[in-house]
């Protein structure tokens, strides 16, 4: 499977500019799954939430016709309304059916406060792509890591993270992501906005992370598309080696 990470820029408040911008890669990527980051859809600020209760006219119905004439995959954020709640989610699509992640971790202080904006997720996703099995995360969720160890034990084959991380927010993250890799024995795809937004700059460094936490694939800090074969022999050996979650003490209470 051939996997392309999109570092574009959510063109802000402007969701059919940004299907545009979908189109265009989708038809000249020859990938199979193309990721784009958090909240491409709308943009990463605290106005985001307005547009979804909308996001099948603006957004969503472009992308799909076009995913389904080029039989692949699409992976994005979005604002999507639910229950009268507003959420942060990551959608996966090829065309016909949709698969969704609600944000579990929402970042309380990076660019804006998302807990006023958006409900909280409360469980994890995994993705069936192609018979790809993916973990789904978005931005603040690298920091907790029982999440990572969830997909983990349930044998994701990898796992996607899309995130909207200025400067300082990235430093953290490409540290820990490494972490996440060595500890659960699984390889992270990351694909981080880019670009300038009012008040802050979106950092980009988009990456490929093996199991072993070595960058396999990376972007620079501008806009940028990478493309990537996964070694799916690799990935088989990498999950073998998942023997060491059986040796996890349940013979100790490990609640907070």
């Amino acid at each position: 499977m051939r996997i392309a990470i999109a570092q574009v820029r959510g063109q802000m408040d402007d969701p059919p500019a940004n299907a545009s911008k979908a189109k265009m890669l989708i038809n000249n990527t020859d990938v199979d799954l193309l990721i784009f980051p958090e909240m491409f859809a709308t943009g990463y600020d605290k106005g985001c939430g307005r547009f979804a209760d909308n996001m099948d006219a603006v957004f969503r119905n472009k992308v799909n016709t076009n995913v389904k004439n080029r039989k692949c995959h699409v992976l994005y954020g979005s604002p999507l309304l639910n229950d009268g709640k507003i959420y942060n989610c990551a959608v996966l699509s090829d065309g016909e059916n949709e698969q969704m992640y609600r944000k579990i971790h929402l970042d309380a202080g990076a660019v804006f406060n998302e807990k006023d904006v958006f409900a909280s997720g409360n469980e994890p996703k995994i993705f069936n792509c192609g018979g790809l099995k993916i973990g789904a995360a978005i931005g603040n969720d690298v920091m907790f890591g029982e999440l990572f160890r969830w997909y983990a034990a349930n044998d994701v084959d990898i796992i996607v993270c899309i995130s909207a991380a200025a400067e300082q927010a990235m430093r953290r993250s490409a540290k820990v992501l490494q972490a996440r890799c060595i500890e659960n024995s699984v390889d992270i795809v990351f694909v981080n906005m880019v670009g300038p937004d009012p008040g802050h700059v979106m950092a980009g460094g988009s990456m490929y992370i093996s199991s072993e936490g070595n960058i396999i694939e990376s972007c620079t800090d501008s806009s940028d598309v990478r493309i990537v074969k996964l070694d799916e022999e690799r990935i088989k050996a990498s999950k073998e080696k998942r023997a060491f979650l059986k040796e996890i003490r349940k013979d100790i209470d490990w609640s907070v």
